[in-house]
């Protein structure tokens, strides 16, 4: 039969680095939905901005006025075009991080069911040694020639 204390310390290791993992991975999910609130964040400003300029069309506002909103707006979509990239290397790196965490994860279940496994035979084991304990003391009893004899 295997020891079970070096096979508990793997298990309880393999539990850690599991939580640690998963861990990282939802701290990248959640840059990766963080990114993406801000993209689609900007990207709603610079709607705004749009609407506003093609509101003041019909208004007596300056050209330089107007070419400043447009610069502005244009930077805002520029920089969305930017967090694009970014949420992409963001996503590719957050499944890297899934997936390794599903590894440990893997791992962690392989040697769960190796540890149920071994202290479910340590509890036969166990259940018969008892069994055969009173077995043997039940028997024992059988034998021995109790009471009083006829006189």
């Amino acid at each position: 039969m295997m020891n079970k204390k070096p096979l508990l310390l793997l298990y309880r290791l393999a539990k850690i680095r599991e939580d640690q993992a998963m861990a990282r991975a939802r701290i990248a999910s959640s840059k990766v939905n963080q990114t993406i609130e801000m993209k689609n964040q900007v990207l709603e400003y610079a709607k705004d901005y749009e609407k506003q300029m093609m509101e003041s069309g019909t208004e007596s506002l300056s050209v330089a006025f107007l070419q400043d909103a447009n610069a502005f707006r244009e930077k805002l979509i520029h920089s969305s075009i930017q967090l694009e990239g970014e949420i992409q290397g963001l996503t590719r790196s957050s499944e890297g991080t899934l997936k390794n965490a599903m590894q440990a994860r893997m791992r962690t279940l392989g040697l769960g069911k190796l540890v149920n496994k071994i202290k479910h035979q340590e509890r036969v084991t166990e259940v018969k040694k008892e069994l055969n304990e009173f077995e043997e003391s039940y028997i024992g009893r059988m034998k021995i020639k109790t009471g009083t004899k006829d006189a």
